[in-house]
């Protein structure tokens, strides 16, 4: 059996590393990582035939549309199919005949020459080939690093001020500042910090044991799944049916947008798509009507129908766990709609914090439910504990706006110095006390409950969000 090879760019150089496989004429792939971005070089046979990266401005979508290869439009409705079917953006482009092969080639090399250029500069990333990956030469740029690799070098040292793509080392650094959590000392530390959190007298020994182990394996899983890459939720099956219903009539988008806004899942799904294609967070789309008019009317009924389609995976409803999340969903969200102007936001993008916000804590009670945990306190600290870093690192791989980051990596525990996403959904929480999922957003700052407390000024504004939060629910009985 063929073995992986695993560094660090460290002791072994890249330059090195390329050259001995086309020496060797290996096939397989070469994953790098550094901090949160990943980097992906596949060779045939020694010669690279496809470049690609995590990072959104250096994707392949969007470096066809920043250099108008194809419509931002066009581009939109392939990468729905390609998020919702796995299949490669390459081949998609092919199989439509949307550009020749040559000038699709031209487009990849040079996005993999960009990509390399920066990939020399690297110093502290891992790295791993391997050669048992499948790869799947569709372009045949082949590129050739004999004689190649000090052209590369020569390019980097001239070019070190005008880069487009620069090596920014300070956001590395810190995007892997969440990879530290899950160091062992980190980890000891959290757990201890649990149990000292703990009521009541320290549990026996044997418990903690338990504990310390069932939170190791917890935090094992957190880890392996914050390392995957970014990929669309399932939407809920009765909205899935909703969905099937609208498209089968014209797929009007007013009506795809509504119906989004009973799905948590399908709303995140429609900004990660829309936000594909804007690496630039400070211009991405905070809503999901933002969403459907950035990708187009073709694109939104596109994604729609993949993820409504019957063979592709749903949740659902009738689950005891995802219905209860969703109720939270959709009740925060119609009480961050009603005080969004508290905080001087859209109601539009309100909404769109509170329905998404129980995605911090979705996926870790997903992964808890495999974990021997002993009921109690200690289960409830340990989710609370990992809610934070899992939201800030899911916001960025589906590349949220800040706000929503604000909200998704909060630890929960609110002041008056909180950002203004984190107040409003302290504020829609407390409206709905009996619908919260996961740890609470809580607060011991007085100035903040006197706002709340002028908030509430309205005695009917409780019953205000209660109503239009089931007139909500009612869609699914039609």
């Amino acid at each position: 059996m063929t073995k992986t090879l695993t560094g660090n760019l460290n002791t072994f150089s890249l330059a090195d590393l390329l050259q001995w496989l086309e020496i060797n004429a290996l096939s397989g792939r070469v994953t790098l990582r550094r901090g949160d971005l990943v980097r992906t070089i596949d060779l045939k046979e020694g010669a690279i035939v496809f470049v690609s990266s995590s990072r959104p401005s250096e994707r392949l979508g969007v470096f066809l549309a920043k250099r108008l290869v194809l419509p931002e439009a066009m581009l939109y409705e392939l990468l729905a199919e390609s998020f919702a079917t796995g299949r490669n953006l390459t081949r998609l482009i092919l199989e439509r005949k949307l550009l020749s092969r040559e000038k699709l080639a031209a487009a990849v090399e040079a996005l993999a020459i960009e990509i390399l250029f920066d990939l020399f500069r690297w110093t502290n990333a891992s790295f791993e080939f391997d050669p048992s990956y499948r790869i799947e030469d569709l372009i045949r740029i082949h590129l050739s690093l004999r004689g190649q690799v000090l052209a590369f070098h020569g390019v980097k040292s001239l070019d070190e001020t005008t880069k487009t793509l620069t090596d920014s080392s300070a956001a590395h650094e810190a995007g892997a500042l969440w990879e530290r959590e899950f160091r062992p000392d980190a980890l000891n530390a959290a757990w201890w910090s649990i149990v000292d959190a703990l009521p009541g007298d320290t549990p026996p020994v044997s418990a903690l044991r338990d504990g310390f182990s069932a939170f190791t394996q917890f935090s094992e899983k957190v880890y392996a799944r914050l390392r995957e890459p970014a990929r669309l939720y399932p939407v809920f099956d009765d909205v899935a049916a909703l969905l099937l219903t609208a498209l089968a009539e014209g797929g009007d988008p007013e009506r795809l947008v509504q119906i989004a806004a009973l799905d948590p899942f399908f709303t995140v799904d429609l900004l990660y798509l829309a936000n594909a294609l804007r690496p630039d967070r400070a211009n991405v789309t905070a809503s999901a009507r933002e969403a459907a008019a950035a990708v187009g009317p073709g694109a939104l009924r596109r994604l729609a129908g993949l993820l409504a389609d019957p063979g592709t995976p749903k949740v659902p409803a009738s689950d005891r766990m995802e219905g209860l999340i969703r109720r939270s969903a959709l009740s925060t969200a119609v009480a961050a709609s009603h005080l969004s102007a508290a905080e001087e936001l859209s109601s539009e993008e309100a909404y769109t914090l509170g329905l998404i916000e129980t995605l911090g804590s979705y996926d870790l009670l997903k992964l808890l439910i495999h974990v021997p945990f002993p009921p109690g306190p200690m289960r409830g600290a340990a989710l609370g504990g990992f809610r934070a870093v899992f939201g800030r690192v899911l916001a960025r791989k589906l590349n949220l706006p800040g706000t929503h980051e604000d909200v998704l990596g909060s630890t929960g525990r609110v002041s008056q110095s909180s950002t203004r996403g984190e107040k409003l959904i302290f504020f829609a929480k407390q409206m709905i006390p009996t619908e919260q999922i996961g740890p609470e957003w809580t607060s011991d700052d007085p100035s903040l409950a006197e706002r709340y407390s002028a908030l509430r000024l309205d005695p009917a504004l409780p019953q205000v969000i209660a109503r239009d939060a089931e007139r909500l629910r009612e869609a699914f009985q039609n």
